[in-house]
């Protein structure tokens, strides 16, 4: 049975690169800003995001819409190191201005983020944005080595399923082990496939789930 359930894992495995994720959180210390202050950084804000994507460095991003706002948005970075993707975005105008704190994690997600977007968009800059929610869940472990074969065979099938856009692994957290990004579909549709997961089940892991705006075309199908 354990054999059978590797088989299918496997079978649902996609090429994966290293990534790293920055999130941008709301810093303690924020304060309230008048509107044209607030106008003012985040034009800087996007105008950095437009800088880095140029720049080769930064290939998705996008704010997170949550009920409890821990996280403010999210980099996705194409660079070697932890430390180089949070020295890059510690330069972020929202970061520099006490807006944001940083945070980072390597991501092993999927070949080609970003690059459809990319071609698109080169091909014909008005390409519509059409953003759109996609359920982001971040899965903390709560008991290691326990449900893993049974885990990565439910995650294979999501994928199958059309309804999981993007998994992998993540290292450089003391509790995340894994990045879940699902399709275009409702909180409540990712909530119960999660809480579905053998592993979260069964106690094994813990889910956090967020909601990721991007515009289409970013995560590669």
């Amino acid at each position: 049975m354990r054999f059978l359930l590797l088989l299918v894992a496997l079978s649902g495995l996609v090429l994966a690169e290293p990534y790293q994720i920055v999130f941008l959180r709301p810093d303690p210390a924020r304060k309230p800003l008048a509107k044209e202050d607030g106008e003012r950084i985040q034009a800087a804000h996007m105008a950095n995001i437009q800088s880095l994507v140029k720049r080769g460095l930064l290939v998705a991003a996008g704010p997170f819409d949550d009920k409890v706002h821990t996280i403010s948005g999210i980099f996705f970075f194409k660079m070697a190191t932890g430390e180089e993707a949070l020295g890059e975005a510690a330069k972020d105008p929202t970061v520099v201005e006490h807006r944001n704190t940083v945070d980072v994690l390597t991501w092993q997600g999927p070949a080609g983020l970003g690059e459809e977007y990319k071609r698109l968009h080169a091909q014909d800059p008005k390409t519509p944005e059409d953003m759109g929610v996609h359920p982001f869940v971040l899965l903390h472990t709560e008991k290691p080595g326990t449900m893993g074969l049974e885990h990565s065979a439910y995650i294979a099938e999501l994928k199958r399923s059309g309804k999981l856009a993007a998994a992998g692994a993540v290292t450089g957290d003391k509790t995340v082990t894994e990045v879940l990004i699902f399709e275009r579909i409702s909180d409540e549709e990712a909530a119960n496939l999660v809480a579905a997961d053998p592993a979260v089940r069964g106690g094994s892991m813990r889910p956090e789930p967020h909601r990721w705006w991007s515009a289409a075309h970013v995560l590669p199908q």
